[in-house]
């Protein structure tokens, strides 16, 4: 059985490995759609959200 210390270091392992596949999915589909089109996008919304947040807590 993991002890808490080891479960918070394997989330935090999923979360940064989560965040990497979403920023090279994102720049996937910036080479296929405009700016503008992505901005219009309720996804980019959170995005934009969640690295708000991030930046609060570094």
């Amino acid at each position: 059985m993991l002890n808490p210390v080891e479960i918070v270091e394997k989330q935090n392992a999923i979360i940064r490995i989560q965040s990497d596949v979403i920023d090279e999915l994102f720049l996937l589909l910036m080479q296929h759609v405009s700016a503008d089109e992505v901005d219009r996008l309720p996804c980019v919304e959170r995005i934009n959200e969640a690295a708000r947040i991030r930046r609060e807590i570094e």
